[in-house]
């Protein structure tokens, strides 16, 4: 079973990944309200799979990117936003994320992930 991180500052948000991601059969280890703490809680958690949303306080999800993918590079991502748009699409999946359009439907996540692992 893998391990995931799931990082947004809505807790609503947070609930219902969790949900959908239970669903699939994942361990949700942990949740993080913005990219510092998923930051943080990735380094004392080791997840193998981190669902971030791009808009939140402190650090967002591109700038959490970035700074894992200068540390660690094993580490799947999936992006979720409600703005998609071809500048983010390209610059998430040049950092190896998927890209995910909110809502977040069940099997648009299952299959995000599964382009990750396959």
């Amino acid at each position: 079973m893998k391990k995931v991180l799931i990082v947004d500052d809505s807790k609503f948000a947070r609930a219902n990944t969790k949900k959908f991601l239970e669903s699939l059969g994942y361990d949700v280890v942990g949740e993080a309200v913005d990219g510092l703490d998923g930051i943080k809680k990735m380094l004392d958690l080791s997840p193998e799979l981190i669902i971030t949303d791009i808009e939140m306080p402190n650090l967002d999800g591109i700038g959490m990117l970035k700074k894992i993918r200068n540390h660690e590079n094993d580490i799947k991502i999936v992006v979720v936003s409600s703005i998609v748009n071809s500048q983010m699409v390209h610059e998430v999946t040049s950092l190896g994320a998927s890209v995910v359009k909110k809502p977040l439907k069940e099997q648009t996540l299952k299959h995000a992930i599964e382009l990750l692992y396959n």
